[in-house]
């Protein structure tokens, strides 16, 4: 393989990877806040204690991002892959 060729497939395997990276970044505090109108206020009034459903929610968002993160590496490697 020519050293220029293997050098432009590091690139895009890297932008790949920083494409998902900004896609958890950006979709992480729509997801929190959604979550926290919804959840943590039925959490909040379920179990009267703030910090309570409030780490409730985070853990859920960052689940739910973890989740969609791996679909969407799978999902890329279907399209993309040769």
């Amino acid at each position: 393989m020519k050293p220029e060729l293997k050098k432009n497939d590091q690139k895009k395997r890297l932008m790949k990877r920083l494409l998902q990276v900004v896609f958890v970044i950006a979709w992480l505090p729509i997801l929190w806040l959604f979550l926290s109108a919804t959840l943590g206020k039925a959490l909040f009034a379920l179990v009267g204690v703030a910090w309570f459903s409030h780490a409730v929610v985070v853990v859920c968002s960052l689940l739910f991002m973890f989740m969609a993160f791996r679909y969407f590496a799978a999902f890329s490697e279907k399209i993309f892959d040769k």
